[in-house]
């Protein structure tokens, strides 16, 4: 990763399974590029990701035509990036563009989408003083990759190991990019209960939102903690507590499939729920009660506004709910 940063003038801000993401800025858009594994579908991703933008889109309008407070949720609605344009080998985009990365690298699919803003650094000490190694974090302060800091929010899990729980990693390695955040951390550091209760229901309403509006399993999506857009920070859009201003948002739909309205497609929908990384709580968390809660609250909310077949998707959520508690 420093040699990509030497050698192009857009900097690598981070890699998945599926590739890596550019950007030149903070605040303009990010480019990700189709050089990460064989299976991973960088046009699935983008097709998966305007469809769930626009799930999130409506889900705003119908809060927004709610007849009274009662009927809306007061909590920060999770976001999902903007996606303005998928690019081809092909496209002319790179005859201008293709010299700002590595010179060897060639032209390949790229999503360009509104870039999630990093945390500042008054997050990143608070990370980097509790947890990792003494000896390693002047480095990891300065290094320019651990400023593109995002925080995954593990609310599934909490770390077992009694010497991890009580002092900071003895392993050279820490990275704060994905940097992952979880239960029992969480309560380390001082996030308020109600704080870590509204990640839960913020959750469950965008799983919900997912599955009805966007008929879409979410298999393999990621949650991360970060400052809202520089174009929206009012109050009612982010918390704030010890790790400053932010929302959750919500990323990489390249593994996500359609589902049926059906037996089957619950199936699917809770396969997806188990093989996701940590992030929605588990039966044992605090936190599940909330997430339950709010993902039946928001699928009624959303079937009895727009379905057909009402009873029976009503039915289908709540499926959903007693598979997972099975």
């Amino acid at each position: 990763m420093a040699n990509h940063q030497k050698t192009s003038k857009y900097p690598c801000i981070g890699a998945g399974f599926c590739g890596t993401v550019w950007a030149l800025s903070e605040n303009g858009p990010a480019f990700k590029r189709e050089d990460g594994g064989p299976d991973r579908s960088l046009a699935n991703d983008y097709t998966v990701h305007q469809q769930v933008f626009h799930s999130f889109s409506q889900l705003s309008d119908f809060k927004s035509q709610a007849s009274s407070i009662s009927q809306m949720n007061m909590f920060p609605q999770v976001r999902v990036p903007q996606c303005h344009r998928f690019l081809i080998p092909s496209d002319p985009w790179w005859t201008a563009n293709l010299s700002l990365f590595p010179s060897q690298y060639s032209p390949c699919n790229v999503i360009v989408s509104e870039r999630i803003p990093p945390f500042p650094e008054m997050c990143r000490e608070l990370l980097v003083k509790r947890y990792c190694n003494p000896k390693i974090k002047t480095e990891i302060l300065k290094s320019d990759a651990n400023k593109d800091c995002l925080i995954r929010p593990y609310l599934g899990r909490r770390r077992t190991q009694r010497t991890e729980m009580t002092r900071p990693s003895r392993f050279a390695a820490f990275s704060l990019r994905n940097y992952p955040l979880h239960e029992d951390q969480m309560d380390d550091i001082g996030i308020p209960t109600p704080d870590m209760q509204c990640y839960a229901r913020m959750m469950g309403e965008a799983l919900a939102t997912l599955h009805w509006l966007g008929k879409v399993d979410g298999n393999d999506i990621e949650f991360v903690l970060a400052p809202p857009p520089p174009y929206d920070r009012l109050g009612t859009n982010m918390i704030v507590n010890v790790l400053g201003e932010h929302t959750i948002w919500m990323l990489d739909f390249d593994l996500c499939r359609s589902m049926s309205m059906d037996r089957d497609g619950i199936k699917q929908a809770v396969t997806a729920f188990w093989r996701n990384d940590p992030f929605y709580p588990r039966l044992q968390s605090k936190l599940w009660n909330d997430f339950r809660e709010q993902y039946l609250k928001t699928s009624e909310w959303i079937i009895c506004r727009c379905q057909s077949d009402v009873d029976q998707r009503l039915s289908l959520a709540r499926q959903f709910v007693e598979l997972i508690e099975e």
